[in-house]
């Protein structure tokens, strides 16, 4: 039988037929609310079934369900589907949405279902709702707490004690684990606490049975599988019948490290209080001996400790020892004497040298080998051997052993010497029986500074009273200045002292600090001494108290930290400075021009210019004489930018052999142009280095700020576009910045693009011009000359092209095809029926510097058939004049195979026809402007004169470019110039052209009229 259900029925008049009685009790024990709407979305019939919904049918009883609600904000998403769905007469079910009453809001989960006629005309919606508050406000409820959790700098996370899985964890857990939420929700926490279930079990089920909350600590695998220590607290709740464990774990990996550390100090600490008091109470040594062994033992810090001593025949014998009693049954041989093994261990060198010897990984030292398998079996992995004194002389060495590896530390080696000196001073003490009485004093005295250097190691021990004034200054002071001034400390205050200035904080701040009475450490201060030498200390110290524990003053240590200073000023130095010339480098550079920046944005007379300066061709020198010799150009031209500038002025070295300036109050470009311009004349001055001289010189270029650009990076780039225009124009020579240099530099950048796909296409040919000899006005020979037809460009000069293959490498792959091409096309003439004719083809100086040049000139010749003595190369004088040594061995070797020289442009360079006799060369080509002006030039003629006669009489053929008109040659022949070329008789032409010109002229008849 079905429970009898209240209904509250609001609207009696139903718009379409109800459903039958027994679905209408599934309705109401499904749903808390059911209606009918009409065609508009009016509610003309709802139907409450539970009390808690009684006033929300008041609210939406005649009124549309659109108007009243709007979206859930935990399911923000529903609302738009619902309207949606209406919209298109769909069904919808299960929408979240939020209605709005007078005293609160009420959230419905609503589905509908639409009706319709037998016209399947639309009727309106039958709709049924559950009331989702309390779940609302649950799940509101759970999203503020997730967000409390992630704000959480502590790992929390909930777990289902039946399924033992995460329910949920922050995203502290989860950046800890170094996995997502939903990976480390994944693991559980067996997994992340690396417990097993059985006993996490065990644990839980405690908690839910005892109650109140427990901890336990944890070794696991963090991030990047890093080991950690964790604490967790746990605590059980039970939420809708449920049980939840709620855990808050830390990584307190740091912590236990700093607690471990702690605990070994205080180890040592013990071990040397032990030691002390051993030594006042020892009647002898034989005694003091025994006892110490014991007290070093007794801390578990060392796993064995001995004592041996040297007897007359130099074996050293074991006279006390405490620990591990296998070396009892298996006493160690050891000797004093550095030419047996078992004297080069740690004990025989601490008592030959008289210095303590460590060894961190012992069994692995070498050191170790003749006592190794005793140590394996032991598992002892670190030793020390400390050398004990009496009236300076090593009378004994206690041996100290553990099984953990770095086991003595800079601390623990401390506090051991300590242990050794007061072991040394009771030696001392024993030799002497008179002074024994004052040992108890001394050593208690010793064992409280000691105390202090176990927690601040240093260079200096001080005392002050309780005025704060210095009554003891101890250390090892260097020159008589710092000794006076130590005397002069004494009675004084720190910040009373002539020559004192604080560095990390003020005196104000130091006497706050003090008068708290409180530890203090890393007060730095600076100290210049009378002869104004400057040194640097850190202080630390903590308060004395006298046995009523009232404060008595401070003790501490001083140490002398200006090697550190020094060392982190030239790591900062280094850090922004060009190690080679000492100027400042690329950082320190765009520091120095953003200030320059922010200052000329705030000042108008401030405004300033970048200045680029690149060595023209200093590639050349690395690779003729050296990376060493580069260097020191470099830095010789560092020193020398310095001159021609201003005090203001900044210069900076980019790198390689690129400078940069920062000029300094210039705002136009006249002004700059002047600055460039003085730069430009110290370049002319040679530098001489290792007994050559270098003419150096630079391209520069200029951007001012303001003007050409207004952040550094365009500044920047402006002044390097600027000095590549330079280049372009000859080098040697400045350009400042304007729009046309920039697009200028882009078209020149489109072409280097470009040339690199000429080869390849095809684009690339070779013209020939005729040499006719002045003897016979026969053709003796051709000269190749390169040109490039490009599709869209049309023919583009080699004053434009050759320079930029010259610069990005690809002269070389050119001239390969270049001469090879050529010496098939004469081969080729010649299986046509002209005459052999010798070739020229010129040599760019990188072709010139590759080091397979003869393997390429060789390999041309073998494969073309061209006759060697055919060949001639063209190179400047310039060129061969850069390193003379290097030109005359690769030309020497060149010409073994019968390939002949020729220096092109004669007479432009700065070499003489007395040095050319020092080069294997055949030719000399007299250069186009001497030959231009000829018929009117005195200076040419003469000029012209000097050199065919210089060239014959070192046996030279001399041949002059350029010849253009009928004048030019007859000065040339009247002065037997042997051979002429130039567009008077022959521009230079296409292969088949050529040919065709040969056999229309008639050669070898005369073509040249006079």
């Amino acid at each position: 039988m079905l429970p009898t259900i209240n209904v509250t029925r609001l609207g009696e008049v139903a718009l379409r037929p109800a459903v039958p009685g027994s679905l209408q009790q599934v309705v109401s024990l499904c749903t808390d609310l059911s209606w009918q709407e009409d065609d508009k979305g009016f509610c003309t019939q709802i139907d409450s079934h539970s009390d808690k919904t009684t006033s929300v049918a008041q609210l939406l009883f005649q009124r549309r369900l659109i108007d009243l609600g709007d979206a859930d904000s935990v399911a923000s998403e529903d609302w738009p589907r619902y309207l949606a769905s209406v919209g298109a007469q769909q069904p919808f079910r299960q929408i979240k949405c939020r209605l709005s009453g007078d005293e609160r809001n009420v959230y419905l989960q609503i589905s509908g279902v639409p009706q319709f006629d037998d016209n399947q005309v639309f009727q309106g919606y039958d709709c049924v709702a559950i009331d989702m508050s309390h779940e609302h406000h649950s799940e509101a409820s759970l999203l503020r707490f997730r967000a409390a959790m992630d704000m959480s700098m502590d790992m929390i996370y909930l777990v289902d004690r039946d399924t033992l899985t995460f329910l949920d964890v922050n995203d502290t857990a989860a950046r800890a684990y170094g996995f997502t939420r939903e990976e480390v929700l994944a693991m559980g926490p067996s997994e992340a606490l690396d417990l097993p279930p059985e006993e996490l079990i065990e644990r839980y089920d405690r908690l839910i049975t005892q109650g109140g909350s427990s901890r336990i600590e944890r070794r696991v695998k963090l991030k990047d599988d890093k080991p950690g220590i964790i604490e967790v607290y746990s605590r059980a709740t039970c939420l809708n019948g449920r049980w939840i464990i709620i855990g808050v774990s830390r990584d307190i990996s740091d912590r236990k490290m700093a607690e471990t550390r702690a605990l070994h100090l205080q180890h040592i600490f013990s071990t040397l209080s032990n030691i002390n008091g051993a030594i006042i109470r020892a009647e002898t040594v034989a005694t003091l001996y025994q006892d110490i062994c014991a007290a070093a033992v007794n801390e578990s810090l060392f796993a064995m400790t001995m004592i041996v001593t040297p007897d007359a025949g130099g074996e050293l014998n074991g006279v006390a020892m405490m620990g591990d009693e296998t070396f009892e049954a298996q006493p160690l041989q050891i000797s004093a004497d550095a030419g047996t093994p078992q004297g080069q261990g740690l004990v025989g060198s601490a008592l030959r040298d008289g210095v303590a010897m460590i060894s961190n990984d012992y069994i692995n030292d070498p050191r170790s080998l003749p006592w190794r398998d005793l140590l394996i079996n032991q598992g002892l992995n670190s030793a020390a051997a400390m050398p004990l004194f009496q009236r300076k002389q090593v009378v004994a060495v206690m041996l100290f052993y553990s099984r953990i590896k770095d086991a003595f530390d800079s601390e623990t080696q401390a506090v051991m010497q300590s242990m050794a000196d007061n072991i040394s001073f009771a030696l001392d003490n024993f030799a002497s029986a008179e002074e024994q009485a004052r040992a108890a004093a001394l050593i208690q005295e010793s064992e409280a500074r000691f105390r202090s250097l176990t927690n601040l190691t240093s260079d200096f021990y001080w005392e002050q009273d309780a005025n704060l004034r210095f009554t003891k200054y101890e250390g090892r002071v260097v020159g008589e200045a710092n000794q006076r001034a130590v005397k002069t400390i004494l009675g004084r205050h720190l910040w009373e002292m002539p020559g004192i200035k604080p560095d990390s904080m003020n005196w104000r701040q130091l006497r706050r600090l003090l008068k708290k009475e409180q530890p203090f450490r890393d007060f730095e201060f600076s100290f210049t001494n009378e002869d104004s030498v400057r040194y640097h200390f850190t202080l630390a110290g903590e308060p004395i108290v006298d046995s009523a524990g009232a404060f008595a003053g401070y003790r501490g240590i001083s140490r002398d930290i200006t090697e550190k200073k020094r060392i982190a000023d030239r790591i900062k130095h280094l850090a922004t400075h060009d190690t080679l010339t000492g100027l400042p480098n690329r950082v320190m550079f765009s520091e120095l021009l953003r200030q320059s920046i922010r200052t000329a944005n705030r000042y108008k007379d401030q405004r300033f210019a970048v200045m680029f300066i690149d060595l023209d061709r200093f590639k050349a020198v690395n690779d003729t004489y050296g990376h060493h010799t580069g260097d020191l150009l470099l830095s010789e031209v560092a020193q020398r930018l310095r001159k021609p500038l201003r005090d203001s002025d900044i210069v900076a070295r980019l790198g390689g052999d690129e400078f940069v300036v920062l000029l300094h109050k210039v705002s136009d470009k006249q002004q700059a142009g002047q600055i460039a311009e003085n730069v430009l004349k110290m370049f002319k001055q040679p530098i001489a280095l290792a007994e050559r001289e270098f003419a150096v010189s630079g391209s520069i270029g200029i951007s001012l700020y303001g003007i050409d650009a207004n952040d550094e990076e365009s500044l920047m780039k402006h002044a390097d576009t600027a000095m590549y225009a330079a280049k372009e124009d000859g080098r040697n020579s400045y350009r400042i910045y304007s729009a046309d240099l920039h697009q200028h530099t882009q078209e020149r950048a489109g072409l280097a693009l470009e040339l690199r796909h000429a080869l390849e296409r095809g684009e690339l040919a070779l013209h020939y011009q005729a040499k006719v000899a002045l003897d016979n006005d026969e053709v003796v020979g051709v000269e190749a000359l390169l040109r490039w037809h490009h599709p869209e460009r049309g023919d583009i000069s080699p004053v434009q092209f050759i320079p930029i293959a010259e610069d990005n490498g690809l002269i070389i792959p050119i001239g390969e095809w270049v001469m090879e091409t050529a010496c098939q096309q004469l081969v080729a003439w010649q299986a046509q029926g002209l005459p052999p004719l010798a070739l020229a083809v010129n040599l760019s100086p990188r072709q010139f510097n590759h080091p397979d040049l003869h393997k390429h000139i060789s390999d041309v010749l073998a494969r073309t058939d061209f006759a060697a003595n055919l060949l001639e190369l063209e190179i400047t004088e310039s060129l061969v004049m850069q390193n003379p040594e290097r030109a005359i061995e690769l030309m020497t070797q060149i010409k073994r195979m019968g390939v002949r020289f020729a220096i092109d442009d004669f007479g432009t360079g700065y070499s003489s026809l007395g040095q050319l006799r020092h080069y294997p060369i055949d030719t000399l080509k007299i250069d186009r402007a001497f030959i231009r002006d000829l018929a009117s030039s005195k200076e040419d003629q003469a000029i012209s004169k000097a050199i065919i006669s210089m060239g014959k009489t070192l046996g030279l053929t001399v041949v002059a470019e350029g010849v253009e008109n009928a004048r030019q040659l007859a000065f040339l022949r009247d002065n037997y110039c042997d051979q002429i070329q130039g567009f008077f008789y022959h521009r230079p032409c296409c292969a088949d052209e050529f040919v065709s010109w040969y056999r229309a002229t008639g050669f070898p008849a005369n073509v040249i009229s006079t």
